[in-house]
């Protein structure tokens, strides 16, 4: 056996690892493409690598953090506001998971959730060293790093979210077993370029002009003055975001920017201790991401030919698969071949139907009572020839029956209002954007993004907003008052949920600007065929190496619906992989896509995160003691229930934790491109 293998053969066994090799190797040369940016030590009292010295009891009560002078944070504040997570009790957060729990024990720790340690920021950057792609990094190292295992657990950061979104969630659990933790925006963070100010996010989330952070900018449109001049003679007030307007389908790289994470993690933590003692042989590396960080997780598991990833934990993943007419999925006696759909082929398809469909939903439906104009949707749905109902309260029922011939599961039904209310069109014009490569002055569809006043109307967007948008946007619109416009509204351009569409004159959510989007999806236009062959570039073929993979996602996902993603993948890598395959997938009841639990969904839901860090508690005994993983299945919970708005406090017994030998009704059963989900 090579010394390597035999290393390894330690490692899963379980064996104490120290390190390996001369203790004064030279550390390999820094990557040509990585520039670091900044280093900070925190003393895990006054401040910390979880909670910025919070500490979970300020998660859980207590005013957010604020700002000395609200137009000029500080990157500690910003980076303190970027964190703060509000947690409930009542949902489990601070008892039965959180950064304060072992969630293997169930023991609450003394410490609060704070952990001492360092963190390092840095850009991934392209061959010219220009700043033109700068896809951010953050390492963090627990003072407590562990002398007997090496390990890295990587994270592709959930959303286009800055990148501390997703250490109170799950990061946390890697310091916590003492291993270094490295997240990457994947190209797609939180850099807001407003056009107006010319004025542009660094790295640590303060704000400077574009011009003076140079290539030390988390994201600026490549516009020329003059056309940023001209752009704003035509559209005044308008803002480009990273994401949408960087020009890079940065999803196409996604799995890539989690394996150059990786090696940035090994270059720094070697660089830190003047030695290399971090080797691909002697580290356990574990990918875990929740969302479009889920989705970016099995890229990365897809992309790695070269042995750099142990394993994946893939949460609630956006993930798009390739078409295969020999994957299908039967649930609820419904059978679907082919049943993968691409992000912007279901979003655009919700974004018509679904603000007529929520009259036809309960009237508890989370969010039901604030879509006002879905009378106004029916019937211009109904002009345009896409329903046949006469009547109102028939047009809503056939749009939720489109919906449900579409795809949907009927379970999901209860959040569509909700679903909607989450702004479909804005992030279906991001990705349009994105995937296109189109520049913020495209404004493709007619659509821009721009702060709006109480009439909807384009504004300067106020400076406090845009100091301290690091903490408060989520990558993209909305936020504060900035929000997605439609500039086709026959009386000027109007923020979207408030606007008139051409054909109808009606305040219809801007149908007209919907079917544009559903066009770029499904269409054949120039623009519809180059959005296309963006989506084209990333499509996932299932094969993930044979490493051991774990999907978790919830049932009652409506904003990335397991009909369409997981269940799929599922299918697709069993036949890419057949019996060398590892993944095991869980399908969690009564979980929902945001880890809501205020009212309306207090009582109906139970948070999927729990499950997130019982997938990454199993990897971790499959790696290093090699305990078999729990296998595909169903997991039985139980919601709240009680009455809205006070629901009694979770029990441990209503989350029970993946079987080893789950029930025969529970089993998921994957053979040769075939799925069958139980009831």
């Amino acid at each position: 056996m090579s010394p390597v293998k035999f290393v390894r053969f330690l490692l899963l066994a379980g064996a104490a690892l120290v390190p390996v090799g001369p203790a004064v190797a030279e550390v390999a040369p820094r990557p040509e493409w990585l520039r670091v940016e900044s280093h900070r030590a925190v003393d895990g009292r006054s401040d910390d690598l979880v909670t910025a010295g919070l500490g979970v009891a300020r998660l859980l009560s207590g005013p957010a953090p604020g700002y000395a002078d609200p137009r000029a944070p500080t990157m500690d504040e910003l980076r303190r506001a970027s964190m703060f997570r509000r947690g409930d009790p009542g949902f489990g957060f601070g008892r039965l998971f959180g950064p304060n729990v072992d969630t293997s024990t169930g023991q609450v720790m003394e410490d609060d959730g704070r952990i001492a340690g360092e963190e390092f920021l840095a850009f991934a950057d392209d061959s010219t060293g220009r700043g033109s792609r700068n896809v951010a990094m953050l390492l963090q190292v627990p003072r407590d790093l562990s002398r007997e295992r090496n390990c890295i657990l990587a994270v592709p950061v959930n959303g286009s979210s800055a990148l501390f979104r997703d250490i109170v969630d799950f990061g946390f659990w890697g310091l916590r077993r003492g291993c270094a933790v490295v997240y990457t925006d994947k190209g797609a963070g939180n850099g807001v370029h407003d056009l107006e100010s010319d004025t542009v996010h660094r790295i640590n989330g303060t704000r400077t002009t574009a011009a003076g952070a140079g290539e030390h900018a988390q994201f600026a449109a490549e516009l020329t003055p003059e056309a940023r001049q001209r752009l704003l003679a035509e559209a005044p007030h308008r803002i480009a975001f990273k994401h949408a307007h960087s020009r890079r389908n940065a999803e196409a790289g996604w799995g890539q920017d989690v394996l150059r994470s990786i090696r940035f993690a090994f270059w720094q933590l070697n660089e830190r201790a003047g030695a290399e003692r971090f080797t691909r042989a002697n580290t356990l590396v574990i990918v875990a991401g929740n969302s479009n960080g889920g989705g970016a997780a099995l890229y990365a598991g897809e992309a790695d030919d070269g042995g750099l990833v142990d394993a994946v934990l893939a949460g609630e993943p956006q993930v798009q698969v390739r078409p295969d007419d020999r994957t299908v999925v039967t649930y609820l006696g419904r059978e679907r071949r082919n049943p993968g759909r691409t992000l912007l082929d279901y979003f655009t398809f919700g974004n018509l139907y679904l603000p007529c469909a929520v009259l036809a939903l309960p009237e508890d439906a989370p969010a039901r009572a604030g879509i006002t104009r879905a009378a106004d949707r029916c019937a211009s749905l109904r002009e345009k020839g896409l329903l046949e109902a006469n009547d109102t309260a028939a047009q809503a029922r056939e749009a939720l029956e489109r919906v449900y011939a579409y795809g949907y599961d009927r379970a999901v039904e209860i959040l569509h209002a909700h679903n909607y209310s989450v702004v479909p069109d804005a992030t279906a014009a991001k990705y349009v954007s994105a995937h296109g490569r189109f520049g913020v002055e495209d404004r493709i569809c007619g659509f821009s993004f721009a702060a709006v006043n109480a009439e909807g109307r384009p504004v300067s967007a106020p400076p406090e907003v845009l100091a301290q948008s690091f903490a408060t946007a989520p990558g993209g619109a909305p936020f504060g008052p900035v929000d997605i416009v439609n500039d086709h509204d026959p009386t000027g351009p109007r923020r979207n949920g408030m606007s008139a569409s051409p054909s109808t004159g009606r305040q219809d959510y801007n149908l007209d600007g919907a079917l544009c989007l559903r066009e770029m999806a499904v269409g054949s236009s120039p623009e519809a065929r180059r959005v296309q062959a963006g989506i084209a570039e990333f499509l996932a073929d299932g094969n993930l190496r044979a490493r051991p993979v774990i999907i978790v996602h919830g049932r009652m996902d409506d904003r990335v619906p397991v009909a369409f993603s997981s269940r799929p993948y599922l299918a697709l890598n069993s036949l890419a992989e057949g019996d060398r395959g590892n993944l095991r997938y869980w399908e969690v009841e009564n979980a929902e896509h945001f880890g809501l639990s205020g009212p309306g969904f207090d009582t109906r839901f139970i948070p999927l995160n729990l499950y997130l860090l019982r997938g990454l508690d199993a990897l971790w005994a499959h790696l290093t003691t090699r305990a078999s993983l729990p296998p595909s299945q169903v997991v039985r919970t139980v919601p709240r229930g009680g009455s809205v708005g006070s629901a009694p406090p979770l029990q441990a017994s209503a989350v029970p934790p993946p079987a080893l030998e789950p029930a025969a009704a529970d089993r998921i059963a994957v053979s040769a491109g075939r799925v069958a989900i139980p009831d």
